[in-house]
């Protein structure tokens, strides 16, 4: 019996950086906000390698060859992802007999050169977290509530009124964060389309706590004046 992998997060690990070490090649890099067809990225090891690398960026910025922000470059396979996402990003058919990118020694690193595709997310920042949760990658899938509110929220599970109690109290910027990171996340999940109800009702009620954790400041806010 093969032993279970650990969770991504057991050091710590960014998502972009736990997504990119699943797919065993180093994190993509852009030296401007102009975006390439092709990136070669350094094989970390020659298995499971992506097919294609993301260009991500906000739905309210312009799309183009230049981006006034450099987008969040994320690796990703394309057959995987059309399994878990009702939404086409517009991946391109690949040559007929095509076996996918292959690794290629250049002087003595191992590098894939991948094409590059820009897309539009409502979020591109929480798009790599949803990505290793939604395709898999993650063993303890419950860990995506830990990362969208503090544990002494999650404790009140499943008293959704004293969760958003509890949030409410938060400093207003752990509030600001915690809430433009789960607005974020819950968009992206509805703009792409993610068909894992389990993983849709687990954030949908967390970002519910999160938004009511808000009425409830701004009533206290309006009440004070």
């Amino acid at each position: 019996m093969a032993t279970p992998r650990p969770s991504y997060f057991s050091h710590g690990e960014d998502p972009h950086d736990a997504l990119c070490l699943h797919f065993n090649v180093s994190p993509p890099r852009l030296a401007d906000s102009s975006v390439p067809t092709t990136l070669s990225l350094r094989v970390l090891r020659n298995e499971g390698l992506p097919t294609h690398v993301l260009a991500a960026i906000p739905a309210d910025i312009p799309s183009g060859p230049s981006t006034p922000t450099p987008p969040k470059l994320i690796p990703i396979d394309a057959s995987l992802y059309e399994a878990v996402f009702q939404i086409d990003l517009g991946f391109p058919s690949p040559p007929l007999g095509s076996t996918g990118p292959a690794a290629q020694l250049v002087g003595d690193t191992l590098m894939v050169t991948l094409p590059v595709l820009l897309v539009t997310v409502p979020d591109p920042f929480t798009l790599p977290l949803l990505l290793l949760f939604a395709l898999g990658f993650e063993t303890e899938p419950n860990l995506l509530a830990w990362r969208m509110l503090p544990s002494q929220v999650i404790q009140e599970f499943p008293n959704a009124a004293a969760m958003a109690l509890i949030l409410a109290r938060a400093r207003s910027d752990q509030f600001d964060r915690i809430y433009r990171f789960n607005q974020g996340l819950w968009k992206n999940i509805l703009g792409l389309g993610l068909k894992d109800t389990k993983i849709v009702e687990l954030v949908q009620t967390a970002w519910n706590v999160t938004a009511e954790s808000r009425r409830i400041r701004v009533k206290a806010g309006q009440n004070r004046q």
